[in-house]
């Protein structure tokens, strides 16, 4: 998708909040490895821009989804280790190790095929061990299964086998028998195997909410990093957490209306008279849901409500006065002491904050601030 640097659109990243949440989640699991997730485009705050805040906060390694994503990252000249959370087809293996690109194993079959496919590659490859202990995605779930295919890497050169892993289904609740249950789970698959040398279990929830019950030497911050309290301030008050994203425009244009006009498609808003309309270059083609409608956003120190259906490019703010074009806009944000978080995003077009972030198009350019 082209990225849009010729519009005023744009999301800013802070680095001193990243820094902020990191420090505060190895702090809470005074962990000494931390991973962080930004796969999905960085949960849709940047890919690089979020790797390189990460980098530059201290993190230890970087998790994504999918090889691409690592590619990315390393053509981006960051070297730190990196992590593929998912499952890659077994013939870019050779491409994975080339590049210093950790792989999750979850079969026997896969390292059988990957034990010929790396035959002749320069660099062993590294690899990571998924175990399923109650997620129902991806790993082994028979101990004698996990135990002859640990042995079996670990006497191939190909291999450098680095770590092992679970999944928590339900980490940041209040209901905590499922959570435990995994943890059992995992003892019965993996106690007195000799594991690899990095062992992490806890995701953002687990490490700042469970820290005393499970391994967390290494772990894996997500939600978190990106100023979202996991629990949604159930298990901990939310002031502990500083917002990350910054999403604001300008004004573009701006209009004195009759009584009675209509504003956008199906006239769901009609003007008072005199009444001022803004336009601002945001829309649903840059993944806001069309039931933002009504949010309302802030231009200096006032809340202004999105008026009418929102459009593909374009939506129209109502003004309490006249403002001049150029005019910034935040839609989530700080403004002249008032603010809109993800969460208020979410809770007005019901859905979470994480997906309001990740339904944010790459058309709007992403910088790093402060």
């Amino acid at each position: 998708m082209v990225v849009a640097v010729t519009r005023p659109t744009r999301i800013i990243v802070s680095k001193s909040a990243v820094k902020h949440n990191l420090d505060e989640t190895r702090k809470s699991a005074n962990a000494d490895f931390m991973w962080l997730a930004v796969k999905s485009n960085a949960y849709g705050f940047g890919l690089i821009p979020m790797s390189q805040a990460a980098v530059e906060a201290g993190v230890d390694g970087l998790a994504v989804a999918i090889l691409d994503e690592a590619l990315a990252i390393r053509q981006a000249g960051i070297t730190i280790p990196i992590l593929v959370l998912g499952i890659t087809p077994v013939e870019y293996a050779p491409l994975a190790a080339e590049y210093d690109v950790m792989l999750t194993v979850a079969n026997q079959k896969w390292l059988d095929q990957a034990t010929t496919t790396l035959a002749k590659s320069a660099k062993a490859l590294q690899i990571n061990f998924g175990v399923d202990t109650g997620m129902n995605r991806i790993g082994f779930t028979d101990r004698e299964a996990l135990a002859n295919s640990l042995e079996f890497a670990d006497n191939q050169k190909v291999f450098d086998v680095v770590g092992i892993m679970t999944h928590f289904a339900e980490s940041d609740s209040p209901h905590v028998d499922y959570f435990h249950g995994q943890i059992a789970r995992w003892h019965e698959l993996t106690d007195g195997l000799p594991l690899p040398r990095m062992v992490h279990l806890a995701n953002s929830a687990a490490a700042l909410y469970h820290a005393d019950e499970i391994p967390t030497e290494v772990i894996r911050a997500g939600t978190i990093a990106y100023g979202i309290e996991p629990s949604q301030g159930e298990l901990r008050d939310r002031s502990y957490v500083e917002p990350v994203l910054t999403l604001e425009t300008e004004l573009n244009f701006v209009k004195q209306c009759h009584e009675g006009d209509g504003v956008s498609y199906g006239h769901t808003y009609y003007t008072s008279e005199n009444e001022w309309i803004g336009t601002i270059s945001l829309g649903y083609g840059d993944g806001l849901s069309r039931k933002v409608q009504g949010f309302e956003v802030i231009i200096e120190g006032e809340r202004c409500p999105l008026i009418g259906k929102p459009a593909m490019d374009q939506m129209m703010v109502a003004l309490p006065h006249e403002f001049p074009v150029g005019t910034k806009v935040t839609v989530i944000g700080k403004n002249n002491g008032l603010e809109n978080t993800l969460e208020d995003v979410g809770a007005h077009v019901g859905i979470t904050p994480w997906e309001v972030g990740i339904h944010l198009q790459e058309r709007i350019t992403r910088v790093l601030g402060a």
